[in-house]
C-alpha cells in the first residue's frame, strides 16, 4: 500500500485506506461522517436574546464547549443590533477618553475660532429693480437685482394662479390680479368684446428662451396689464410682432375708479367662490 494507512470507520466499522496526511479522518466517507455527527449531537433549548422566543437546536459536544452555536431564533433577530445599557456606557466612556476624539474636537474648535470674523465673503448690497429698496444678499450673489418677494410678484407664466396678485374667476374669465379684474369688469359692463389671449410668443431673456402670453384680446387687439415697467417686460413686448396695448399702474387708474365707485373698494370679492 505504500504511503497508505489502514483505518476502521467509526460509523459503519468498515475498513478503509487513506494517505498518512489524512490520518485524522475517522469515517470512510462523507455520508458516514454526517451520520456520526447527527448521532453525537445534543438537543439544546434556549431563549432568543433578541425577542425572547424559545427554540431548540442540535449541536455537537465540541460546538457546545467552544460556545460556537446558534444563539438567535432567526436570521432577522441575528441581524438586529442589540446593545445593552452597560455596553453603551462602556463605549461612551471609551470615546470620551480616546486621544483621537480629543484631537478631532480640538481641530474643530480651532477651525471655528479661526473662521469667526475672518475669511467670510463681504456682504453684498443691491437695489431692487421692483420696489427700489436696498437689500442684502446673504448668498453673496453679485448679480442679484430683486428681493425674493418682489421676484415672486413679477415672475410667473401662463399658469392659472402663478401670479402673486389677487387672482380668481369672474364670469368664466380668469384674472391674475385686481388690475386685470377691474379692466375686465369695465369691458364687460360697457359691452366691449374681450377674451383671454391663448397665443404665445418666444422671447429671450438673459440668454434663456421663454414663452410670453399677453393677457387679453380686446376687439381683436392684444392687451397687457402690468403694474410696472422692467427689463423683463420690455423683453416680452419686443417679441410681439403685432399691435399690443399696454396698461400700467398710471394708465389703469380710470378703470379702477369706475369699478370702485360701482362695486366698492372690495371689488375683488366679486371673484367666484369655489365650492
Amino acid at each position: 500500500m505504500g504511503n497508505l494507512i489502514k483505518k476502521i470507520c467509526e460509523n459503519c466499522d468498515k475498513e478503509f485506506y487513506l494517505e498518512y496526511r489524512m490520518r485524522e479522518q475517522k469515517c470512510c466517507c462523507k455520508k458516514c461522517a454526517n451520520e456520526k455527527s447527527l448521532v453525537n449531537r445534543i438537543t439544546l433549548e434556549q431563549d432568543c436574546p433578541k425577542c425572547g422566543k424559545k427554540f431548540e437546536i442540535k449541536i455537537t459536544q465540541s460546538e457546545y464547549k467552544r460556545n460556537k452555536y446558534k444563539k438567535h431564533c432567526s436570521q432577522k433577530c441575528s441581524n438586529g443590533h442589540f446593545v445593552s445599557e452597560e455596553l453603551k456606557k462602556k463605549i461612551s466612556d471609551s470615546c470620551k477618553n480616546s486621544e483621537k476624539v480629543k484631537i478631532a474636537n480640538r481641530v474643530i474648535t480651532e477651525g471655528r475660532r479661526s473662521r469667526k470674523g475672518k475669511g467670510q465673503n463681504p456682504i453684498v448690497e443691491f437695489t431692487c429693480l421692483h420696489c427700489g429698496k436696498k437689500g442684502i444678499d446673504k448668498k453673496y450673489n453679485k448679480n442679484r437685482k430683486y428681493h425674493s418677494e418682489c421676484w415672486l410678484k413679477i415672475s410667473g407664466g401662463v399658469r392659472e394662479g402663478s401670479s402673486r396678485g389677487k387672482s380668481g374667476w369672474y364670469r368664466g374669465y380668469w384674472c391674475d390680479s385686481s388690475y386685470e379684474l377691474a379692466f375686465l369688469i369695465y369691458c364687460l359692463d360697457h359691452n366691449i368684446h374681450i377674451e383671454r389671449n391663448k397665443m404665445g410668443y418666444d422671447y429671450i431673456y438673459k440668454n434663456k428662451k421663454y414663452i410670453y402670453y399677453p393677457d387679453f384680446r380686446v376687439n381683436g387687439v392684444l392687451t397687457e396689464i402690468k403694474n410696472f415697467r422692467s427689463e423683463l417686460t420690455n423683453a416680452k413686448l419686443e417679441s410681439v410682432d403685432e399691435r399690443i396695448d399696454i396698461f400700467y399702474k398710471d394708465t389703469i387708474t380710470p378703470y379702477l375708479k369706475y369699478v370702485k365707485n360701482k362695486y366698492g373698494k372690495s371689488f375683488i370679492d366679486l371673484y367666484e367662490k369655489l365650492l
